[in-house]
């Protein structure tokens, strides 16, 4: 009887099964298409290799051991419980990985492995039990007790036991001894011993922790590509899979910097012409950036150009080293989606990718005609989930799909081959929280690949940790662009501490001069109660209410709205939250804002008299919310002072980031540990990503909507367009939903959003 990996799958109308064998010879394809062998490494084994840091003499030991886990990875599948469960019969009783790691412990393959030159038996086991990602301590906790007594499939054991010794050229290899019967009751003590050496291995040993995160991350890339690619042969792939992988990452097509110009510079430079009506000149610092080095923060005030600069950045890394790809990272989906729609999406669409929880949505009907994007397809194949991305050059992404390996995440852990031979932008780093900010550190320690990071303002402690983690700051001195100094140092706004009822009183006030009004509150509910109140005072007035609390379809039209009122003549108010603070370029002549943490603020006032088009200056009004939160007592700490210091002064941007570094806290942040960094065996995902929890919000749906949801589900639609984040205390289980989502209770509006 054939021992089975995969469950059986129709395709052309013929039932279709995957044995054990067959599937792994499709992952060793899979793993020699991308990285060659010792003899002969693939171009891509350069890029992994500087990546991880892994040394030349470390080199052979990557080959031996993940060729050596690729053979045993499913090896556990060889049991009666998997065969009924890839049969429709059942679940496994313990999961075939952590079994696979155990038969891993018979002397038959110790045996096998000691004859492999190199070979690292407790990093092999670890790769192969870590695979899934779900490899934690308490492994028995997570047995199925109920089902205590698993049979062995001697002979799905017996052939990848020969194949090993094929594959390594170890002559015929010997009959594997091992058990028929097993009980659950008799592996604890072997798993207590297991779960020992995972924690101990790899204590405080930084070179074999690199190799066993390298050598387990390819058999992932091996086991995503080896499935999915074989899989959709002749159905969505339609060359061979050595092939396909061999395109993705073919060193012909690197990314030298007269493409990155001529694909995006050169077409944004004309977009930017078209929309000023004069000619467009890059400013001093911008071409400068060119010849940063590979890893730089940018400093630069809002409005200055930074992303032009970062994509100059780009041709210089490309013009002295190989990159494949360009990535920019962003801390939102909206931003994310306006950096795709202003540079990424001016690429072909075989190249440029938008990659966020909702860019398939996104994408529909991203541009219309005239628009020379209009008639792009940038959707990858969705049958290859992450793998489809490996075949795009250029992206605009969250920095949680490229950095969420760092918390184990598989969907992120597939596209690391990207991030290998890429250089990174992540912008506005200073909106990172402490665990954000914590992966970002690690990930610039830990990791040899080119970073550019940008932001407007930092906190010293923050600007003095990414010092130490390399980067070089730019501008060092900004006197010395003075087309960049000369903006920065303008004066640009008044700033004023006032009341909340003054602020009303002058905000109508500049409606009725014809001007245009930013405020800015700290939390939904003030802004959906302020946007009230102001309609009930000047009913005729142009008044737009934006936050996050709205279905993304509605959201998508207040955010073109909210654009489109600023770029028109006439007057308008916009109530927002903190979601103007990074997502809109917009200029306002009068900023209304609630006291928010010092970053925060210099954020907001970056869209008062953002281009210096007022012939005075901006205005900006500052008053206490009548509650700190969301802020903690420690994001609000000095922030009475520093808008003491600055009340009824007229600044500059130049003034406000010296008055940051002289009231920000002194004291450094404490880094937090992401799992992916942990010197140890254990890879678990816990699905919390890399973001400090947010226990307040989650995902739902409105109950009018549970109806066009599962249309759209039937239709295999998108659905993005009906999500919204609510309280939870708003929300309900809704049946049949997953467990991810819920049913949002309450009033909704199109124009406010969700009230509750």
């Amino acid at each position: 009887m054939a021992v089975l990996a995969k469950k059986s799958i129709l395709i052309n109308g013929r039932i279709q099964e995957k044995t054990l064998r067959q599937h792994t010879m499709d992952v060793l394809s899979a793993f020699t298409a991308l990285f060659g062998d010792e003899q002969k490494p693939a171009p891509f084994a350069e890029h992994w290799f500087r990546f991880f840091r892994i040394p030349d003499g470390d080199r052979m030991s990557f080959f031996q051991c993940t060729k050596a886990a690729v053979i045993l990875h499913d090896v556990g599948k060889s049991n009666n419980h998997f065969q009924e469960a890839v049969k429709g019969g059942g679940g496994q009783s313990l999961r075939h990985e952590f079994l696979g790691g155990w038969l891993m412990g018979f002397e038959s393959f110790r045996n096998l492995l000691e004859h492999v030159d190199s070979a690292d038996f407790q990093i092999i086991r670890a790769s192969v039990m870590g695979h899934h990602l779900k490899l934690r301590r308490g492994i028995m906790e997570t047995a199925d007790w109920d089902r205590p007594y698993i049979t062995l499939c001697p002979e799905g054991i017996q052939e990848l036991f020969d194949l090993f010794a094929s594959e390594f050229s170890l002559g015929s290899a010997s009959q594997i001894q091992s058990p028929s019967h097993i009980s659950l009751h008799a592996l604890s003590d072997d798993f207590d011993s297991i779960e020992s050496d995972l924690e101990l291995s790899f204590e405080g040993d930084t070179r074999r922790i690199r190799l066993l995160r390298a050598v387990r991350t390819a058999l992932i890339l091996a086991d995503a590509a080896g499935s999915g690619l074989a899989r959709e042969r002749d159905q969505t792939v339609f060359i061979p899979v050595e092939q396909w992988i061999a395109d993705a990452f073919n060193d012909s097509r690197v990314l030298s910097g007269n493409r990155i110009e001529d694909m995006i510079i050169a077409p944004r430079r004309k977009q930017i012409e078209a929309g000023q009506k004069k000619t467009f000149s890059f400013s001093t610092f911008q071409v400068e950036a060119a010849r940063l080095s590979d890893r730089a923060l940018l400093l630069a005030s809002c409005g200055s150009g930074k992303t032009l600069a970062a994509w100059k950045w780009g041709t210089g890394v490309a013009s002295r080293r190989t990159i494949n790809r360009f990535i920019f990272l962003y801390p939102t989906r909206a931003t994310a989606t306006e950096g795709f729609k202003d540079y990424v999406a001016w690429a072909p669409e075989t190249d440029g990718a938008l990659l966020h929880g909702t860019s398939a949505y996104e994408l529909q009907d991203m541009f219309d005609n005239p628009d020379s994007r209009s008639g792009k397809d940038f959707l990858s194949n969705d049958r290859l989930f992450a793998v489809g991305f490996w075949q795009k050059r250029l992206f605009s992404a969250t920095v949680d799909q490229f950095l969420g390996f760092m918390g184990h995440d598989y969907r992120s852990s597939c596209l690391l081959p990207l991030l290998a031979e890429s250089a990174i932008v992540f912008d506005e780093v200073h909106s990172f929280d402490a665990r954000l900010f914590s992966a970002l550190l690690g990930f610039l320690r830990e990791f040899d690949v080119p970073v550019l990071c940008m932001t407007a303002s930092l906190p010293p402690n923050r600007l003095k940790q990414l010092q130490e983690a390399g980067l070089e700051i730019f501008p060092p001195e900004p006197a010395s662009f003075p087309d960049f100094f000369e903006k920065s140092s303008a004066p640009r706004y008044t700033i004023r501490r006032c009341t909340r009822e003054s602020a009303k009183k002058e905000a109508t006030d500049t409606l009725g001069r014809g001007e245009k009004i930013l405020w800015v509150v700290n939390t939904v509910k003030r802004c959906q109660t302020l946007a009230e109140e102001l309609s009930s005072m000047v009913p005729e007035a142009r008044i737009i209410c934006y936050h996050s609390r709205f279905r993304l379809k509605d959201r998508q039209e207040r955010h073109k709205e909210l654009i489109a009122a600023f770029r028109e003549n006439g007057p308008m108010i916009a109530l927002t939250t903190q979601v103007c603070e990074m997502s809109l370029d917009l200029s306002a002549a009068l900023l209304v804002s609630e006291f928010a943490p010092l970053t925060s603020l210099i954020q907001r006032m970056g869209r008062c008299n953002r281009k210096l088009e007022l012939e005075g200056y901006g205005r900006v009004l500052l008053y206490s919310p009548e509650k700190e939160l969301p802020y903690s007592k420690d994001e609000m700490a000095n922030v009475e002072a520093f808008i003491g210091d600055l009340d009824g002064k007229t600044v500059s941007q130049a003034d406000l980031q010296q008055l940051l570094e002289r009231f920000s806290p002194e004291t450094r942040e404490m880094e937090k540990l992401l799992p992916f960094l942990a010197d140890e065996g254990f890879a678990f995902s816990a699905g919390d990503g890399i973001r400090d929890i947010d226990g307040h919000s989650v995902t739902a749906i409105l109950e009018c909507d549970a109806g066009n949801y599962w249309n759209l589900r039937r239709n295999a639609q998108p659905v993005d367009g009906l999500i919204l984040p609510a309280p939870f205390k708003c929300t309900e289980k809704g049946k049949g939903l997953p467990p991810y989502l819920r049913v949002a209770k309450g009033d909704y509006s199109e124009k406010l959003g969700l009230l509750c």
